[in-house]
């Protein structure tokens, strides 16, 4: 029997006639080959072993009996690199992901959000082949546009914050004589993480969820709201460790600028006991936010 010749791409593609071909497992494609030589041969696999690098070729020996004859097969497996595949690790992008934050772990959470994101798409030939990073922020340069605005709205609808996609041109295909666009999509995410208490309108707002609209409770009011990111002007206010000084007839803590016993302007969710250490914010009285 004829020798059998594979080569193959780690996204399951197979190169039949110039043209990449998916593949459910090699072993399954392998007997497919042997089949076209001998339609109703039964194949074994004594011993298999697949390359793993790019170019490494492996020869294996396959058994395929038919009609009581044994005949031992000569299959070559060439680990190749599909179309698609062939543009990870190059200069080759449709798209720059440009995700800006104020805030260091919001910043590097969203990366590693989008890392694990595009390597579940490997297999459809899209990568991040260049990361820059910058002060307040990165830029991933990625092989497929459609998917970067996506990855884009997606960012936005996990963390929340803004997505702006811009197209523009960048060439002219010499096959076709068509525009080739790049896209900039700008992902400017919050500065504040869950947990995070806030003031926006002079209310002092602790951060409960984020998302296409980010949902606020209302320290003072005792009171659940939602917002658009967009609508939202904030600061963060800073949380300080003190202590509860007094419990009655109104709960009060030291004042962690003029030490002075203040009383505490919402209600906690548990109830403090005298000289427990509890986290407070400052804004016009103190707030217990543990």
């Amino acid at each position: 029997m004829k020798p059998v010749n594979i080569t193959f791409c780690s996204c399951n593609k197979y190169l039949e006639k110039n043209q990449w071909k998916t593949y459910k497992t090699l072993k399954d494609l392998v007997v497919k080959k042997i089949r076209k030589q001998v339609p109703k041969a039964k194949v074994t696999f004594i011993h298999f072993h697949v390359p793993e690098n790019h170019k490494e070729k492996i020869t294996n020996d396959v058994l395929a009996e038919f009609k009581n004859r044994e005949h031992v097969v000569e299959v070559v497996l060439k680990h190749g690199k599909c179309t698609m595949c062939s543009k990870e690790g190059t200069d080759y992008f449709e798209a720059v992901l440009q995700v800006r934050s104020t805030n260091y772990k919001v910043l590097e959470e969203s990366i590693e959000f989008l890392k694990r994101k595009v390597d579940n798409l490997r297999q459809k030939g899209v990568f991040i082949n260049k990361v820059q990073r910058f002060e307040h922020g990165y830029d991933l340069y990625i092989t497929n546009k459609r998917v970067t605005q996506a990855l884009g709205r997606e960012l936005c609808d996990t963390f929340g914050g803004l997505s702006r996609a811009s197209p523009h041109l960048q060439t002219k295909s010499r096959q076709t004589s068509k525009n080739v666009y790049r896209v900039n999509v700008m992902v400017k995410l919050p500065g504040f993480v869950k947990g995070d208490i806030i003031l926006a309108n002079d209310k002092v707002l602790r951060v409960d969820k984020l998302g296409k609209k980010i949902k606020l409770f209302d320290l003072r009011r005792n009171s659940s709201l939602s917002v658009d990111y967009s609508k939202l002007q904030y600061h963060i206010l800073k949380k300080h460790s003190t202590y509860v000084s007094r419990l009655y007839p109104a709960l009060e803590v030291i004042n962690p600028y003029d030490y002075q016993s203040s009383m505490v302007k919402n209600k906690p969710a548990e109830r403090p006991e005298l000289g427990q250490e509890v986290n407070v914010v400052v804004h016009k009285g103190v707030y217990i936010v543990d």
